[in-house]
This record gives structure tokens, C-alpha cells and sequence, in this order.
């Protein structure tokens, strides 16, 4: 998206919703796919402030996945102990403590 200088963003991307709303947009770090902000700001100074702290987030390697944690523990357990090589006796064990 073009500034008043015409220049673009380094790094992501500010738009107008048509409820005069701000979005942002991001690459993923990790997949580098785009990932829409979270949330929809108010002003275009709002949204750009929020993309500035993304970034600073990402090179500071303290940016976190906002769809992490969105398994229940119980749908992971169940995945887990289903795709591990045990032995029955550490199965049961493992589920009763899981329960």
C-alpha cells in the first residue's frame, strides 16, 4: 500500500475495510503465507502501530502464533498416544493420567 511519498511498507500491509474499519495483513514467519491481523482497528495510525509491533515481535523471535492453542489438550492427548509405538501396559498408564 502506497504512503503519501508513493513509497510501499517493508513489511506488511494496511487497508480500509468497507465498515471504514483498518486491517492489517503480515507474512506468516513461518509459513511466509499472509495472515490477516487478529483484530480491526478504528484509525489508519491504529493498524499501523499494530504492524509495527508485529514486526518488532517477529525479529525479536517473540512473536507468537495466535492460532496456537486452539487444540483442546484432549483432542492432542488422544492424537499423541494413538500415533506412539507403546507398549499396552504404558498406553493405559499414560491415558489414565492424561484423564
Amino acid at each position: 500500500m502506497a504512503n503519501a511519498k508513493r513509497k510501499r511498507r517493508r513489511f506488511g500491509s494496511v487497508r480500509q475495510l468497507p465498515s471504514g474499519r483498518w486491517q492489517i495483513r503480515y507474512p506468516d514467519p513461518v509459513t511466509g503465507l499472509t495472515r490477516k491481523g487478529e483484530e480491526t482497528y478504528p484509525t489508519k495510525t491504529d493498524a499501523e502501530v499494530a504492524l509495527t509491533l508485529i514486526e518488532a515481535d517477529i525479529k525479536r523471535d517473540k512473536w507468537a502464533d495466535p492460532d496456537a492453542g486452539k487444540v483442546k489438550l484432549a483432542d492432542f492427548a488422544a492424537a499423541w498416544l494413538r500415533d506412539r509405538k507403546l507398549e499396552e501396559s504404558t498406553r493405559e498408564r499414560y491415558a489414565i493420567t492424561l484423564r
